[in-house]
Order: C-alpha cells, then sequence, then structure tokens
C-alpha cells in the first residue's frame, strides 16, 4: 500500500538575536511541519533557519541596522496528527 501523508507535527522554537551595538532579545515561536519522524523535522526546520529566503520569524520591533548574528533553538517538538 502506498502512504503518501506525513504526520503533522508542532515545533516551538525560539531565536536568539544579538544586534551590532550589543543589544540581544529572544523571539520566541511555533510552525506546523510535515514529516515523517521527529527527526527530519528537526533536519527541516534546522536547513529552513539556515537557508530559506523566508525567515521563521521577523526581526526584533524596533531594530535597524544590522542583526549580527542569530541562534536557532528547537524548545520541543510534538506530534499533532498522525496519518
Amino acid at each position: 500500500m502506498l502512504n503518501n501523508w506525513q504526520n503533522e507535527y508542532r515545533v516551538k522554537y525560539r531565536i536568539a538575536f544579538i544586534h551590532d551595538d550589543g543589544r540581544s532579545t529572544v523571539k520566541f515561536d511555533e510552525i506546523i511541519i510535515e514529516g515523517q519522524s521527529t527527526e527530519e523535522v528537526e533536519k527541516i526546520i534546522l536547513a529552513r533557519f539556515e537557508h530559506d529566503d523566508h525567515p521563521l520569524t521577523g526581526s526584533p520591533d524596533g531594530w535597524f541596522g544590522r542583526i549580527s548574528s542569530e541562534k536557532l533553538e528547537i524548545c520541543q517538538i510534538s506530534k499533532v496528527w498522525e496519518y
């Protein structure tokens, strides 16, 4: 039997931002991602953070200029739907 359906996982994460002027802040967010396992979903979210043209979250409010670094931390991955 062919099964093209994938499970859905909720990924809760935070991104730490450091501005060129030394300010820092952390933004928390979550996203639903389809995948076969939590390991696959973790790889997908890390690849998206590192290489995707669409950021996982916007820059902190009121920040202008250059952000010198961003660090992603995955807080929790939980299955929300299983096919």
